[in-house]
């Protein structure tokens, strides 16, 4: 558990200050947009800024949860999947983010500004 109990809220800060850091980025972009960001790299193209950005707040905490999980011997096959898992876990959480915050804002007609309030004012509630 002790391990879990670093890595959980590890991942849920750095999913935060993403949403926070780039949200009117990440509202305004296709959801898909945060695939990339994760991984660092687009199958076709060049990363944008943002996703590069995003990128570099990522990379240190996965090479963090690789170093608390103490596993050594890892092929690249084994190394990849548990990347994988890993990424897999911050998309969904940043895309559930972006989505929930999409959710609320459906149902209201908002104009712009009332748009740049309610993003500065956001605030997480629990966490998953």
């Amino acid at each position: 558990m002790q391990i879990a109990d670093i890595i959980g809220p590890m991942i849920e800060k750095v999913v935060w200050d993403i949403f926070v850091g780039y949200r009117v980025e990440l509202l305004s972009e296709e959801i898909t947009f945060v695939i990339p960001a994760v991984w660092g790299a687009k199958k076709d193209g060049e990363l944008t800024a943002t996703q590069k950005a995003i990128n570099k707040q990522i990379a240190p905490v996965i090479n963090r949860i690789f170093e608390l999980l103490d596993i050594r011997g890892l092929d690249s096959s084994q190394e990849f999947a548990l990347n994988y898992l890993i990424r897999g876990l911050l998309v969904s959480k940043i895309t559930y983010m972006i989505e929930a915050f999409r959710s609320k804002l459906k149902d209201k007609t908002l104009d712009e500004q009332t748009l740049k309030d309610a993003l500065l004012h956001f605030k997480p509630q629990g966490s998953a």
